[in-house]
């Protein structure tokens, strides 16, 4: 049994040391997701090495313990960020003031699911102001005509390759375009969404590709940083949702935030694990959404099934301006910027190359 638990033990070990490796390479950037799961396997691990290993060396023992101890404590400052006993770094919205509120509903709907009434109970129920639809074809956006009665502001692009993305809006939309950023088949929304008091903030919609078998990371990373270097090119009030096929503690979500200088609702808060409904040991937070200290948070929330495998996300924010810096985000130093100028140009090399 000893040969087991140290099997296990230092497969857990690997698991948390493969990610500090700086690569896009997909079969370590995969090892990002899991933090939650591989910090309970290494509780497991240290218990089985407790009892099964007390009559080992001590030398053997104390080596095995402190590196499962390194790596549950490595696991846990990567997603402490996310429970409660942190301070959240997006503020709570302004009671009692004359701020603009709206809502926003997020899903993947997963393109091969047909139960469309789901979803449309779902806005007929919640009825949000904006909503935003990734992995949408045209059999989706046949099914959701009806909406368009009421979100008379529309952006599609519907596909049969699972990058669709529908933006449905009550509030008029200025300057609405879809971007191919990086790869000629995964597009990206923009838009200067008008609230009803007339203040208007950048929207972008993402669904970059995530990291699979044959398919590094680069192309996913390039695209949200792009969109990180727009918004620190032009710092207005912004909102980015999506399903980015990332966590919100990788090092690409890190670094995007800190150079654009955008808040994670979650943060303080919650995992609010979207993905995946169907295997509910092992669920990530894959659906997204950032924004810069001009909005006050009054809600978030993980929503019943669709049919999909995601779960839809909701939200309830209020429009605040605010031209102050969000104090709890680190500042962008000098390694950063040549961090994301160095993705950026990797991601579009692949991205190149993969075309060719």
């Amino acid at each position: 049994m000893k040969y087991v638990v140290l099997i296990f033990g230092f497969l857990v070990i690997l698991a948390s040391a493969l990610p500090i490796i700086h690569t896009g390479t997909w079969w370590i950037r995969i090892f990002d997701f899991p933090r939650i799961q591989i910090a309970v396997l290494c509780l497991l691990a240290l218990a089985l090495a407790f009892y099964f290993l007390r009559t080992e060396s001590r030398w053997l023992r104390a080596v095995f313990i402190i590196l499962l101890l390194a790596s549950l404590v490595h696991q846990l400052s990567k997603i402490i960020s996310f429970t409660p006993l942190v301070e959240p770094t997006a503020k709570r919205a302004t009671t009692g003031g004359t701020y603009q509120k709206f809502t926003l509903l997020l899903s993947n709907v997963l393109m091969e699911n047909q139960d469309y009434d789901k979803l449309k109970n779902l806005i007929a129920t919640r009825n949000p102001d904006l909503i935003l639809l990734t992995e949408p074809n045209l059999l989706w956006t046949k099914a959701l005509i009806d909406l368009d009665q009421e979100y008379r502001h529309t952006i599609k692009e519907p596909l049969n390759n699972t990058y669709g993305m529908v933006l449905l809006s009550k509030f008029p939309l200025h300057n609405g375009k879809v971007n191919y950023l990086v790869e000629n088949n995964i597009p990206s929304i923009f838009a200067e969404i008008q609230l009803p008091n007339g203040d208007q903030f950048d929207f972008f919609g993402v669904h970059p590709e995530p990291p699979k078998p044959g398919s590094d990371t680069y192309e996913r990373d390039t695209e949200l940083l792009i969109i990180g270097k727009k918004i620190k090119e032009n710092p207005r009030p912004v909102l980015v949702a999506g399903d980015l096929n990332d966590v919100g503690w990788s090092k690409t979500s890190t670094l995007f935030r800190r150079y654009s200088r955008l808040v994670d609702p979650r943060e303080g808060r919650g995992f609010f694990n979207t993905y995946s409904v169907f295997l509910p040991l092992l669920r990530y937070p894959l659906d997204h959404v950032f924004y810069s200290n001009d909005f006050g948070l009054v809600r978030i929330e993980k929503l019943e099934p669709i049919g999909s495998d995601h779960f839809p996300m909701w939200l309830e924010l209020t429009f605040e301006p605010d031209s102050s810096e969000t104090e709890e985000v680190p500042k962008t130093d000098q390694k950063d910027k040549q961090e994301v100028e160095e993705k950026v140009e990797k991601g579009n090399e692949e991205s190149q190359e993969s075309s060719n």
